[in-house]
């Protein structure tokens, strides 16, 4: 019996618990922007981001050779493989960014700290 009440004493303090800390979900940031200025932000950010190719590698083992460096210095990249070149079959990127220019700053870090060449490549959905 005293199970039960323990049980039911925790899950009750638990949900009241998470109804107090939801507050903040309903909360709402004031920020002024025009009905045209939404529309074409909306667009932006369902269309069209960025990412960085860090490298591109002949053979699965060579890109993940680069993606543990890049992983083991804080860069969490990925494996994209590519059908329509034989040569460099595997593209190594990182991040997803709403900005080229944001996009170019990570880049510029890359190159900086681990010597590779990047480029910023756009996609759009």
């Amino acid at each position: 019996m005293v199970r039960y009440f323990l049980v039911f004493l925790f899950s009750f303090s638990t949900i009241y618990a998470q109804e107090l800390n939801d507050e903040w979900l309903s909360t709402v940031l004031e920020k002024n922007i025009s009905a045209d200025q939404a529309e074409t932000l909306g667009e932006e950010t369902n269309n069209i981001y960025y990412t960085i190719q860090v490298a591109a590698k002949t053979t699965f083992a060579d890109a993940q050779e680069v993606l543990k460096i890049l992983n083991n210095n804080d860069f969490e990249a990925f494996i994209i493989k590519n059908d329509s070149n034989e040569k460099l079959k595997y593209r190594i990127r990182y991040g997803n960014f709403l900005s080229k220019e944001d996009a170019s700053m990570t880049a510029n870090d890359i190159k900086n700290e681990l010597g590779y060449d990047c480029w910023i490549a756009k996609i759009e959905l």
